[in-house]
Order: structure tokens, then C-alpha cells, then sequence
């Protein structure tokens, strides 16, 4: 790239600057402007979902997201990319934010990917660091343009280009740290929900490419994923993430009001209720001799269900708590969704299971025999086989509390065994 290229990059990026400077300085005046995009939409569907497609999960958490902060603030202006299902091209969406000064623009996308087993949410905000290992997020991301009729629009840009990397850090420098702190908020509410997270990096998309303010994508999960995909799809996991992306947004607000001057109103301190001492909460949805994976149409849409085996049957919790009002929340849900002989289980906590009985992790059933520290076994060690007909079923770890079960089933799934349960031992036997 010449020099007098080179000149007109640094004297746009400058030019960004200043009027981004100017409009920040605009804003001490007028009300906050966040802009939410529903990312896809119409046409462009976005990724396929083993549930539900992407634009039609984005549209509804944007929805959400937006009627939260509509609801709670009302110094705020809440723009929508979209609020129907129609098709934008990408240069659109930045234009709507740019034409309304935005303070924030908040990109709202699902992951998916050919790995199954990939899950959890990540937020990208525009930079070069790690590109390479982000870049099959970025490609099908940006790969809408080629719904687009003006694909020329979009300038190709070279990491390789010393000149075009410089030019490039200059232009989106100014709203950088703006973009990772709200970005930060977002993973940290989602994790908070007890959700997994593979936190904040950087990339090129054009979506956030031509953005004057502080701007973030969001994925909200791999919806290719059965687990992540199924809580994706329901109401409970879309109001979640919105919630996540709320508080977030609140924090990010309050920020942002303190830096701005502005007097905020203190609230009137709400009374903490105390946890129950001693005890967790867990609501007992089914019990059935049949074992259903997290994605089976028996356990109407709730995610994050804990499978117990004892003896010929399976037992079906939902929820882990020790509020009583949040165990009370729990149960009414429950009901909601058609469970309606589901009762409260209280576990006392640490409590340790009689005699020789202990908690094992089933993480592998086939008719195949295979070795100790097989490469199937995911790195799991110290493995019992334990034969039943002609099915060879595999146990991990050993355990007398169930929070330690917990702990067990938590790592056993993270070495990629999603439909691990925990099971009821008399010894180095299943309890009859």
C-alpha cells in the first residue's frame, strides 16, 4: 500500500475520531442510545439449530433484552436493528447505529459448529488479537454479504499488511476498552448463571466494522450442540440469556452515568434473604425406568437435569437451591411445564450415604469391551467395567456425598461425556 493510502486510512481514522469525540461529548446532553441487532433475519437464517434456527432464537432475546431496559430505564433509547423477521445487510445495521449516535451496539448471535460437543457463549469486539483462532466464527459470520447485492462494499482487509494493521488499530482504538468492558459484563453474568463461557476475544466482523461507538457481537451458545441447542430453544433458557445481557447492560449504565456526572439514585437497600442452613433444594420431576437424554421430548424443554440411578430406576431433578423462595419459584415451573406430581427433595448438605454405598459415574455404555485407560475413556482413570447382558457399562470415581458426586459428573462431562449420570453403588456394585 503507498504512502498517500496510508495517509488517507490514518486521516479517516482521525477523522472517526474527532467526530466520535464530538458526539460523546453530544451525548452528556441527550439521553443514552443503545442499539440491539438481531443478528440474521428473513432469508439469511443464520446457523441451523437442532431445535430452533438462529434468527428466530437472536430476535427473541433481543426482544427481551430490549423490553428489560425499556421497563428499567427510562433515560434510555432503545433502537432495534429489527423487530420483525426481515432481511438487513450488514452495512445497514451499522448505519442505523451511526444515525442515531449510538452509546452501545449490541449484535446478538448463536454459535454453531460440525463438533457437537462445542458448547458455551463467547463475545467478540472488532481487533486482530488471536484472529486465526477465532477465524471459523468470523467466516460464518460474515458470510450473510453473500446474500448481499452490493458485496463490493465491503473493502478486503490484510493482517499480513503492516500499513493496513496500523491504519486499522487507529480507527477502532477509540472505542476499544468500551467494547472489551461491556463484553467482559456480558461472559461474567453468563457464567454467573451457571452456564459455560469461553469469554471475550477480538476479531474482524463487518457487522461491528463500521461502527462509530462501542460495539460487541454476542454469542449466546452453540445451538448445534443437543444440551446448549435445547436450552437455547425454550423460555426459560431465552429469558436467561436475556437477564444476563440486562444486568450486564446495568452495570455497564451505572458506569458510564458515574463518569458522565450524572447523580444516581441510590436504592432502598432490599432485605437479603438468608440461605436455608444445611440444606439444597431440588425439585423431583420423574422417575422412570427408562433413561432419557437431556434433549428427549419426556422432559418438556428443561435443561440441566440431574439423573440419578437407583437400583432399576431413574430419578429426574430439576433445579438446585437454597432459597425457599427460589425453591418455591422452581417447583411452580415445574408444574408449568407439565410435571405436575413434581414435589420438593431436600438434600442435606455433606451428608454422607450408609454402609458401603457410594456415588459412581456412568459415562459410557457399548457392547464393546475395552481396555483400562482406554483413549476412549476421554483420559478418565481408574475405570470399572461392570457387564450386564451383553452391555458393558463404565463407571468413574467413587463418592460418599453427592456434592462430591456433583464434582464428579461436572468433570466427567467436561472430558466430553454429556450424558454422564450419577449412580447408586453397594460397594463395586449397582445398588439392586
Amino acid at each position: 500500500m503507498g504512502l498517500t493510502r496510508i495517509c488517507k486510512q490514518i486521516f479517516f481514522s482521525v477523522l472517526i475520531l474527532t467526530l466520535g469525540s464530538g458526539i460523546l461529548t453530544a451525548q452528556k446532553k441527550a439521553n443514552f442510545v443503545i442499539v440491539i441487532d438481531a443478528g440474521h433475519g428473513g432469508k439469511d437464517i443464520g446457523a441451523r439449530g437442532v431445535v430452533e434456527n438462529e434468527k428466530d432464537i437472536t430476535l427473541d432475546v433481543a426482544l427481551r433484552f430490549g423490553q428489560l431496559i425499556e421497563k428499567n430505564f427510562k433515560d434510555v433509547q432503545v433502537i432495534y436493528t429489527r423487530k420483525t423477521d426481515v432481511f438487513l445487510e450488514l452495512w445497514e445495521r451499522a448505519r442505523i447505529a451511526n444515525k442515531n449516535h449510538a452509546n452501545l451496539f449490541v449484535s446478538i448471535h448463536c454459535n454453531s459448529a460440525a463438533n457437537k460437543s462445542a458448547y458455551g457463549s463467547e463475545t467478540f469486539v472488532m481487533g486482530l488479537r488471536r484472529m486465526e483462532e477465532n477465524m471459523e466464527v468470523s467466516k460464518r459470520e460474515n458470510s450473510v454479504i453473500l446474500l448481499e447485492d452490493d458485496q463490493e462494499r465491503y473493502q478486503k482487509f490484510d493482517p499480513n499488511d503492516e500499513e493496513a494493521v496500523i491504519a486499522f488499530e487507529i480507527m477502532h482504538s477509540a472505542y476499544l476498552d468500551q467494547s472489551i468492558k461491556y463484553a467482559s459484563l456480558v461472559e461474567n453474568e453468563f457464567s454467573r448463571g451457571g452456564r459455560s463461557s469461553r469469554g471475550v476475544k477480538q476479531n474482524i466482523f463487518h457487522v461491528l466494522r463500521e461502527n462509530a461507538s462501542p460495539s460487541v457481537l454476542v454469542e449466546l451458545g452453540f445451538i448445534s450442540n443437543p444440551d446448549e441447542g435445547t436450552y437455547l430453544s425454550t423460555e426459560k433458557g431465552k429469558q436467561e440469556r436475556a437477564e444476563s445481557l440486562f444486568q450486564a447492560f446495568k452495570k455497564y449504565k451505572q458506569e458510564y452515568d458515574e463518569k458522565d456526572g450524572r447523580i444516581v439514585m441510590e436504592e432502598k437497600p432490599k432485605e437479603v434473604e438468608k440461605p436455608v442452613a444445611g440444606l439444597t433444594y431440588k425439585i423431583q420431576i420423574l422417575v422412570s425406568k427408562n433413561k432419557y437424554a437431556p434433549s428427549a421430548k419426556q422432559l418438556n424443554g428443561l435443561t440441566d437435569v440431574e439423573v440419578v440411578q437407583a437400583g432399576d430406576l431413574y430419578k429426574y431433578y430439576y433445579g438446585n437451591t437454597n432459597l425457599a423462595s427460589e425453591r418455591d419459584q422452581l417447583l411452580n415451573y415445574a408444574i408449568k411445564k407439565g410435571f405436575k406430581d413434581a414435589f420438593v427433595v431436600e438434600f442435606v448438605n455433606n451428608e454422607k450415604l450408609i454402609g458401603n454405598q457410594n456415588y459412581r459415574i456412568q459415562f459410557l455404555a457399548s457392547d464393546k469391551k475395552y481396555r483400562d485407560r482406554d483413549g476412549k475413556f476421554g483420559g478418565l482413570k481408574d475405570v470399572l467395567r461392570i457387564k450386564k447382558g451383553k452391555t458393558n457399562f463404565y463407571y468413574y470415581g467413587t463418592t460418599k456425598t453427592y456434592e462430591d458426586a456433583q464434582k464428579e459428573l461436572n468433570y466427567v462431562k467436561s472430558r466430553g461425556f454429556r450424558n454422564a449420570i450419577v449412580v447408586v453403588f453397594d460397594g463395586k456394585k449397582p445398588l439392586e
